[in-house]
């Protein structure tokens, strides 16, 4: 029971943790694409180039718990 806790948290941190990333970088796509902006690379899109500056460290962390979630959450089924 106590593994299905943990990767039920495990997950659901992954899943928060992925959203707010997408969300800051929609946010900062704005600012980006604002005439008086950064600018932006036409390789990435908008988009990209925000998810790239805001970092990829968020969404590999995200990755990670979303791993070992479903881990514990099989290794509790399974029990």
């Amino acid at each position: 029971m106590k593994n299905l806790i943990i990767g039920g948290i495990g997950v659901l941190t992954s899943i928060l943790f992925f959203g707010f990333t997408l969300i800051s970088a929609s946010i900062y796509s704005l600012y980006l694409s604002h005439p008086a902006g950064d600018g932006w690379d036409s390789n990435l899109g908008v988009f990209g180039t925000a998810l790239f500056n805001i970092g990829t460290i968020p969404l590999l962390i995200s990755t990670v718990f979303f791993i070992i979630g479903i881990r514990y959450v099989y290794k509790g089924i399974k029990e």
